[in-house]
Parts: structure tokens; C-alpha cells; sequence
């Protein structure tokens, strides 16, 4: 679990640098919130780092297992491992925000908890704003998908099972920190315990799936188009701003 933690370290000292930078640049108040608009771009080095740690040893080749290369079933599984994840994980959302905001406040709840602090946004120009959106849909999804499935599903289940953690316990713990992870992404405090129960939900189905079918791969696609989709969204809105 050491390297959960250290990633949990890096996540929180790349955070609190970015989130120093827009309160720098915008003279909003400092909120961690705040850095989630750069939260894509600060992840990459960290997601190299932590890839680099661990592939010392030749542990990623361990963890992929005996066939550690793409193959075809993976996409195929991967696809439905998506679709299968993020039904827990819109539950668990939607629920948070219910419970939050309640049956009446539900619908203008979205916006509040997850739009970005009032003068916390960022002023770039299109240009800048285009470039940046670009590199973290190229880099992003295949730096962030490999390291938190190897990590999260493959090392941390593969160390806790190595020392006698009951199966259900594991895939509770490393879900539970996938989910810390992810405060980091939280536009707003507000979203925050909204986020880390959705990814944990997350973390526990692709928990039980690598339990299940103990191939990391269709994981990897799957967090992979995921992120892909979610990383596109600024880049889209931008190239449709500009063709208008």
C-alpha cells in the first residue's frame, strides 16, 4: 500500500501547487476546489511517475499476467465493464445529490455542486485553452487508466491478499482509496463526498470484476474510454465554439 500512499502525497502536493496558482492568478481565496480545472494536466506527471515506480522489479508484466498484451476479447469486455461500472457509480451520484440537495433542489443541484467556484474560473485565450484541452485528451486517458488499474486493482489487491486481507475486505479498502483519490477532481467542497462515494462505487465493481476475472486489461480499456470521453468534453465545447 505504500505506493497508494505515495500516490495520494504526490495528488495532494501537485493540487495545493495548482490550486497556489489560480488563487495567484484569479485572487479567488485558496480551495483545492479550485485546481480541478487543471486537475487532468497535474495528474499526468504524476501518473508517470507512479507508473514508473511501478514498473520496477517488472511488476506491471506480473500484474497484466500471463498475457500481457491487447487482445480483442479485452476490448469486447472492456466495453461491457464500462457500461457495468458506471451504473453503481450514477447511483451512487445521483443519490448524493439527492440526499444533499433533497427532492425539491435536486434538479439546480448539478450546477451548484458541480460548476466551478464564482472567480475561481481561469481567463486563457482560446488558443491556450485549446492547446491545453488537447494535450489532456492525448495524454491523460493513457497515462491515468493503466496506473489506476494496476495500481488500485492490480498491486494494492495482489499486496493485501499477500497478506491475508479476506477478499471482500480488499476490494472495500482499495475502492475506499480510489475514492479519496478523486476529491482531487471536485469542482466545489460541496462535490467532494459526492465524488469520493461515486468512484468508490466505482472501485468496488471493478474490484469484484478483477476478483472475478482476473485479467487487468479490459479494466485498462475501460477506465481508458472513460477517461477519454470525460477528457474530450473541454476539447468538443471549444472546437464548437470556434466553428460557431
Amino acid at each position: 500500500m505504500v505506493l497508494v500512499l505515495v500516490r495520494m502525497a504526490l495528488l495532494a502536493g501537485a493540487a495545493a501547487a495548482t490550486a497556489g496558482a489560480v488563487s495567484a492568478a484569479t485572487g479567488a481565496p485558496f480551495s483545492l476546489a479550485s485546481a480541478s480545472q487543471l486537475s487532468a494536466l497535474y495528474f499526468v506527471p504524476v501518473n508517470v511517475v507512479c507508473l514508473a515506480l511501478l514498473a520496477r522489479g517488472g511488476r506491471i508484466t506480473r500484474l497484466l499476467g500471463e498475457r500481457p498484451w491487447l487482445r480483442r476479447s479485452d476490448v469486447g469486455y472492456g466495453l461491457l465493464w464500462l457500461f457495468v461500472a458506471f451504473v453503481p457509480f450514477a447511483v451512487v451520484l445521483n443519490a448524493v445529490v439527492l440526499l444533499t440537495a433533497g427532492a425539491s433542489g435536486y434538479a439546480g443541484a448539478w450546477e451548484r455542486l458541480f460548476a466551478p467556484p464564482a472567480g475561481a474560473e481561469l481567463a486563457m485565450s482560446r488558443g491556450v485553452s485549446l492547446a491545453l484541452a488537447a494535450v489532456t485528451v492525448i495524454l491523460f486517458p493513457v497515462t491515468n487508466a493503466p496506473v489506476e488499474e494496476l495500481l488500485y486493482r492490480g498491486h494494492a489487491l495482489a499486496e493485501m491478499k499477500g497478506r491475508g486481507v479476506p477478499p471482500r475486505a480488499a476490494i472495500a479498502q482499495q475502492a475506499a482509496l480510489f475514492g479519496v483519490q478523486h476529491v482531487f477532481l471536485a469542482p466545489t467542497p460541496a462535490a467532494m463526498a459526492a465524488y469520493v462515494m461515486a468512484f468508490t462505487a466505482w472501485g468496488a465493481t471493478a474490484g469484484v470484476i478483477y476478483q472475478r476475472q482476473g485479467r487487468l486489461m479490459p479494466l485498462i480499456v475501460a477506465h481508458l474510454l472513460t477517461n477519454l470521453m470525460t477528457s474530450a468534453v473541454p476539447l468538443v465545447l471549444l472546437l464548437a465554439g470556434t466553428a460557431t
